[in-house]
């Protein structure tokens, strides 16, 4: 999609899944990282990895603060890299969520255009699903004020505070946002890879 880059936030600390780094666990012989990355890459124009070099390969972007907590500094580490492209947006997910839906990217764009919004958020059951959303690169500021000056490591106070329209997703058999946090998580995606 045109104007659109892509970031999967990998750089988590994945103490529940009780692994080094959960990226690179097996779901169905694959990583979670090759599934993420199957589902959002044709959905944007360029794609790039918040995570360890090392281990997410010459696509990934490292926290550009290290110690800081929480995934904001993942977004923002995204959001002033040289890898992105000029494009005006950036689509972030989670590396842990396989079944994201092919349309999502488009979904989140329509809806940000049509409420002329900073932030396209997926709400999900009425829950709102804010690693699963659509940044316009105007709010690179608000992201490091938010990061380096309040020392806010979630998403929230940035929902609450710049213009964010929610979309909200249509139920499913499977939940498209189900995140993989713990080895039951994992054993419960391969379950529902089957259905």
């Amino acid at each position: 999609m045109n104007n659109i880059d892509g970031v999967i936030l990998a750089a988590g600390q994945s103490s529940r899944m009780g692994v080094a780094n959960k990226v690179q666990s097996l779901l169905a012989g694959r990583s979670l990282l090759d599934h993420v990355c199957a589902k959002l890459e044709p959905q944007v124009d360029r794609l790039i990895i918040n995570g360890q070099p090392a281990i997410c390969g010459e696509n990934a972007v490292a926290d550009i603060i290290e110690g800081a907590k929480g995934p904001l500094v993942g977004l923002y580490s995204a959001l002033i890299s040289e890898q992105l492209s000029a494009a005006e947006f950036l689509m972030m997910v989670p590396c842990d969520g396989p079944f994201m839906p092919d349309n999502l990217v488009a979904e989140l764009y329509r809806e940000i255009q049509l409420a002329d919004a900073d932030i396209a958020c997926v709400r999900y059951q009425g829950i709102a699903q804010p690693t699963f959303s659509l940044w316009h690169k105007r709010v690179t500021p608000a992201v490091e004020q938010a990061l380096l000056v309040k020392k806010q490591g979630g998403f929230k106070p940035l929902l609450e505070d710049l213009n964010s329209c929610f979309f909200n997703w249509p139920e499913q058999a499977v939940n498209p946002f189900f995140n993989i946090n713990t080895a039951d998580d994992l054993a419960e995606a391969e379950r529902l890879l089957c259905l």
